[in-house]
């Protein structure tokens, strides 16, 4: 069930979130369990786990820990095994050898093992500033380090892997700032902060996590960060992921985010601004997330933020702009997607207005609002090479100039039973859909231009310029 139904319809029993079923030929006697770690993936998040048992006769992996939803959930039958001897495959890879009490390694060519570095981590958190609730930090401004080389327990990291530590972390703080870190290397977060007033995140460079780039809740501005390459180990986890309730609120802006294995940046909470970020190459790995992604919140705005090359790898789906669970009144305008197949995602969600939107696709265009109503879209444009669909259409009740122009010549409305595609329709012209060729000249750059001679200032659609997105110089 969604989390908003409560989750499972069944609790999984301990059984279930401990036991994994495998081929006979994919694992054998060799396996030492004293050693071999699992990753299990799921559609939206993973879990890590160490081996307590291997039952050959039977073929089944029971875990030292259990995982956060049973092996196999959402159809999804795939996993790996870590730190083996037969998992070295090449020279430079190595493996912790718990049972002889060794560091294997396989050097690469040329390098000398009595004289090469080795670096190992011993703590979960490098740098810790904790206020009280009631008694908080204040005035203190970190600027211009660089961190390196943290560790996590082995053990369920959540959705998106959100419980382990971070390399630095920051609790009940106020006028506190972060300025010119470069956070690398680290397992867990790079960046864990929590109960934040009138706080910044800025000029920061946190690269190669293996969670989550930078995690944090409570009034914060978030400005000016290149944020790449996280979840290496944890591919749930999320580049930029803020959180603020009770008047709370967060600005994620002008950051550039990219190589993520799930969601680029996420955002939940009420009255957040995320604005003038450039974000490419997210969702490489999981499924049902995407670019931007926002829940459980009421009127955040997304405004100016250019997202281009997601490619959808399956599952539940990978989106440049997503409104999930309980998103009410909010605004997503004036944004560009480029070769994302799923430009605006929507599921549980209501009263949200999309306006002013460029979404260009080089195969399939889809647009989705399952279990949603009450949208409303004003002058958006979809260009694509393929198909452009619309999944349950009934619940746009307002449109306005929307252009469909499809190279093929199809745009089709789906109507859903649940979640399953029940019928499919062809999208009439006028009520809101205008069928016709909107003749962009530009758009790669950021910059959205139409040809003079085309319908684009008689309808006034949207002059988008979002080149300044991203970091600024």
């Amino acid at each position: 069930m969604s989390t908003t139904g409560g989750g499972w319809k069944r609790k999984p029993t301990q059984d279930e979130l401990t036991t994994m079923k495998y081929r006979p030929e994919d694992l054998g006697p060799w396996l030492d369990v004293h050693n071999a770690e699992v990753t299990v993936y799921h559609m939206w998040d993973e879990s890590v786990v160490g081996v307590a048992r291997n039952d050959l006769h039977d073929h089944v992996l029971t875990f030292s820990t259990p995982c956060g939803h049973p092996p196999g959930a959402f159809g999804v039958k795939k996993y790996v095994v870590w730190n083996v001897r037969e998992g070295m495959k090449e020279p430079g890879q190595w493996y912790l050898d718990r049972t002889a009490g060794k560091v294997v390694c396989w050097p690469l060519p040329g390098e000398q093992m009595n004289s090469a570095r080795v670096i190992a981590p011993t703590v979960e958190s490098i740098l810790r500033i904790r206020g009280q609730a009631n008694r908080p930090v204040r005035d203190v401004t970190v600027r211009g380090l660089v961190l390196s080389v943290a560790n996590t327990p082995l053990a369920e990291g959540g959705f998106g892997a959100g419980n382990f530590p971070g390399a630095v972390e920051v609790a009940n703080a106020e006028n506190c700032k972060l300025v010119g870190l470069e956070i690398k290397n680290v397992a867990g977060q790079g960046l864990r902060a929590w109960n934040l007033k009138s706080c910044a995140i800025e000029d920061c460079h946190v690269y190669d996590t293996g969670a989550c780039g930078l995690k944090f809740s409570g009034e914060c501005l978030v400005r000016n960060n290149h944020v790449h390459h996280v979840g290496r180990i944890y591919p749930s986890g999320i580049a930029v992921w803020g959180d603020g309730h009770n008047g709370q609120t967060c600005r994620i802006e002008h950051n550039t985010v990219h190589d993520t294995s799930y969601t680029a940046i996420a955002c939940g909470g009420d009255d957040h601004r995320i604005e003038h970020n450039r974000i490419y190459r997210a969702m490489l790995v999981l499924h049902d997330g995407a670019g931007i992604y926002i829940t459980f919140c009421k009127r955040i705005m997304l405004r100016g933020n250019y997202i281009h090359d997601i490619i959808d790898t399956g599952g539940y789906g990978a989106s440049a702009y997503y409104l999930d669970e309980q998103a009410e009144d909010c605004l997503v305008e004036g944004n560009l997607s480029v070769r994302v197949a799923r430009p605006s995602q929507t599921h549980m969600a209501r009263k949200n207005t999309l306006r002013g939107n460029v979404f260009v696709c080089e195969g399939d265009a889809t647009l989705t609002f399952p279990r949603s109503s009450d949208y409303s879209l004003e002058r958006n444009v979809v260009v694509a090479q393929g198909t452009i669909r619309i999944t349950r259409p009934e619940a746009i009740t307002r449109a306005t100039n929307n252009v469909l122009f499809s190279r093929k010549g199809r745009v089709e409305g789906i109507k859903l039973d649940d979640y399953r595609q029940a019928e499919t329709r062809p999208i009439p012209t006028g009520d809101g859909w205008l069928l016709l060729e909107p003749k962009l000249t530009e758009y790669e750059t950021g910059r959205v231009l139409f040809a003079p001679a085309g319908p684009a200032r008689k309808l006034g659609l949207p002059a988008i310029d979002v080149r300044s997105a991203g970091c600024k110089e």
